[in-house]
């Protein structure tokens, strides 16, 4: 058995507008919210994408109290572990609650049980991301696709 030694791929940075494409290509992102007593609370949250506002449904409590306070944090990411390949995207921003005419259009069904009667949208600041690409493989491709 030979072990062959593979170079990682390379990290390019996506444009804001490559950055929106990719978050609206996942149903499911994280919320990070501050807390004055410990870490950061990070949930994760079925959303939409409207016109570059993130869209999710919360139900009361811990979460929303905190969301509403001062700036938070949004991550969407993907991995293809087989390829070793992936990328990740982060917002910061402000949230703040929807109102009905920011939302009616919207359709946003919470995948989590449970009152989900707020809605919040999340306006970035910010957008960053991070794109894995491919590693070049050591050993050439044959035409019909195989190692």
């Amino acid at each position: 058995n030979t072990k062959t030694e593979t170079t990682g791929g390379e990290v390019i940075e996506p444009s804001a507008e490559e950055c929106f494409e990719l978050i609206a290509s996942q149903p499911v992102g994280r919320l990070a919210v501050a807390r004055s007593d410990g870490p950061p609370l990070v949930i994760p949250v079925n959303f939409r994408l409207d016109s570059g506002v993130i869209v999710f449904r919360s139900d009361p409590g811990l979460k929303l109290r905190l969301l509403l306070r001062g700036p938070v944090s949004f991550q969407v990411d993907y991995i293809d572990w087989p390829h070793r390949t992936g990328w990740s995207v982060l917002v910061h921003g402000d949230a703040y609650q929807a109102t009905h005419w920011e939302r009616d259009h919207i359709e946003l069904v919470p995948w989590a049980g449970g009152d989900k009667g707020t809605w919040v949208r999340i306006e970035a600041a910010t957008v960053t991301g991070r794109r894995l690409l491919p590693a070049d493989l050591d050993w050439p491709a044959d035409n019909r696709g195989y190692l």
